[in-house]
């Protein structure tokens, strides 16, 4: 699958991390899976996006055990 994506390095040291931008980057579940090194998975999501994506994520994860869904109010504070 060809994707147009750009990559963005948050540098933390160890706990460093790329953030993916692009056009339906869900269509590609490697992308996702490649990041995740166990088999219990958290999805942290707000009010806004959930509804639209949180689905869809959690078929990527089927395989794995999913833990749960966090969804927290929208807002800066958290």
């Amino acid at each position: 699958m060809s994707l147009l994506m750009h990559t963005l390095h948050v540098d933390l040291g160890e706990r460093s991390y790329p953030v993916y931008i692009g056009r339906d980057l869900l269509a590609d579940s490697q992308l996702l899976a490649r990041h995740i090194a166990g088999t219990q998975v958290v999805i942290v999501s707000n009010e806004t996006v959930a509804p639209l994506y949180v689905e869809r994520v959690r078929a990527l994860l089927e395989p794995r055990q999913l833990i749960t869904e966090v969804v927290i109010p929208d807002g800066e504070q958290y």
